[in-house]
């Protein structure tokens, strides 16, 4: 009965019937931190629920929480990758976390041969949290996350910092920033900075939008960016 409760919580998180609710993600020093960004492939879910009702109980185990995720609705502002859904999940101990990578495959040996039937696109970066904190998105805000890859670590380092006191100067909220994120073998998915920022709007996020892509770019690898619903 258990699993079928954290299957229904989790098809109803996937498919993304809490639109409209504010999400709140409570983090403490010493959890782990998920985003998944994916892509599910059609006439997948049977292979879904063999997912769930394996992979996900063992994750449970470990510390894995799932918490309220986001759609992408619209197309990305930039860069070449449009995942439909992000996933959020949070672990209660970090290390705990790690270890999950690598033994989870010794209880569900077709771990990631499922993932690759049901997702065709599938990237995930976890973070260490290293200190109590409160995160939350209001949907009644504009909410954009943008994640930089640095090509040189000092130019991108000044970079980031303009590209931080221009988005304040604007009108952004930092809502979450992380950085020194970690991609496990085969899932790489490892920006040096990733940020939710909110906007009073999208016009307000388009006037930031115009500032900064007149900005120099040197020292940034690449870019990712697009509204969260």
């Amino acid at each position: 009965m258990r699993n079928y409760f954290l299957l229904t919580f989790l098809m109803l998180t996937i498919s993304e019937q809490v639109n409209g609710q504010t999400r709140t993600y409570e983090l403490k020093k010493g959890d782990a931190f998920d985003l998944i960004m994916f892509n599910t492939v059609p006439e997948s879910g049977e292979i879904l629920k063999k997912y769930f009702g394996s992979a996900v109980s063992v994750a449970q185990t470990y510390g894995y929480v799932p918490q309220k995720g986001f759609q992408v609705d619209q197309a990305p502002f930039q860069g070449n990758y449009w995942p439909k859904t992000i996933i959020v999940g949070k672990w209660g101990d970090y290390e705990k976390r790690v270890d999950f990578t690598t033994e989870i495959t010794n209880e569900v040996p077709d771990f990631h041969e499922m993932r690759r039937e049901i997702w065709s696109t599938f990237n995930l970066t976890y973070w260490k949290i290293k200190e109590d904190q409160t995160i939350s998105v209001n949907p009644e805000k504009f909410n954009v996350l943008t994640a930089y890859w640095a090509e040189n670590t000092d130019l991108f380092e000044k970079f980031n910092d303009q590209w931080i006191k221009v988005a304040k100067a604007s009108g952004g909220k930092m809502v979450l920033e992380l950085t020194d994120g970690t991609s496990p073998f085969g899932y790489n998915y490892d920006p040096d900075y990733l940020t939710i920022t909110e906007w009073e709007s999208q016009a307000a996020f388009e006037q930031f939008r115009i500032k900064n892509q007149s900005m120099s770019h040197v020292g940034v690898k690449h870019v990712n960016q697009f509204a969260l619903k």
